[in-house]
């Protein structure tokens, strides 16, 4: 399912693509949790939340191709939302994704992911960095858009993301 949110006549869209909306882990119907946020419209391409088992089969799918995804946020380091990051990672690669990739989540995401990389013996053929989350508030920002992190209630560290779009002058008709 897709749902869109957003202004008509060339403003602002976002389109939000549910990969995955399964807990705990896949079901014959509803995969685990992953999420692909389109900002193209707006210059900031496609973002990720959560990688689920799955992910990047679910991609197919869609039109959303894994080297145009450009940050990926991960809630936290329970396998329902990151087991599909390493496949993911390397698919990206293979598909000549070769632009930065950035990655936030919690503390010990940056580790998980160059034990596993190494481990497999998998190289990426583009740069990526991991943003581990220290504390609440702003995580990063973009030219529209601010991305804002907040500690939840759960058995491990665990974040909620809030997506806010920077406001947006309107023109001044002085005629009018």
């Amino acid at each position: 399912p897709i749902v869109t949110s957003g202004k008509k006549k060339g403003r602002s869209i976002m389109e939000i693509q549910f990969l995955g909306t399964g807990a705990g882990m896949p079901t014959k119907f509803r995969n685990t949790s992953s999420i692909v946020l389109n900002l193209r419209s707006e210059g900031d391409g496609y973002w990720l939340f959560d990688c689920g088992e799955a992910t990047q089969h679910q991609l197919q799918y869609t039109s959303t191709k894994p080297g145009k995804i450009n940050k990926i946020f991960i809630t936290h380091l329970h396998g329902d939302h990151l087991f599909g990051l390493p496949g993911f990672l390397s698919s990206r690669s293979f598909l000549g994704g070769d632009n930065m990739l950035e990655i936030y989540g919690p503390i010990g995401l940056k580790r998980w992911i160059e034990v596993t990389l190494e481990t497999t013996m998998t190289h990426l053929a583009y740069p990526y960095v991991v943003h581990e989350i220290e504390k609440d508030g702003l995580l990063c920002e973009t030219d529209q858009f601010y991305v804002y992190a907040y500690e939840l209630e759960h058995v491990i560290p665990s974040y909620g993301f809030r997506v806010e779009q920077k406001e947006q002058l309107g023109a001044l008709l002085v005629d009018k």
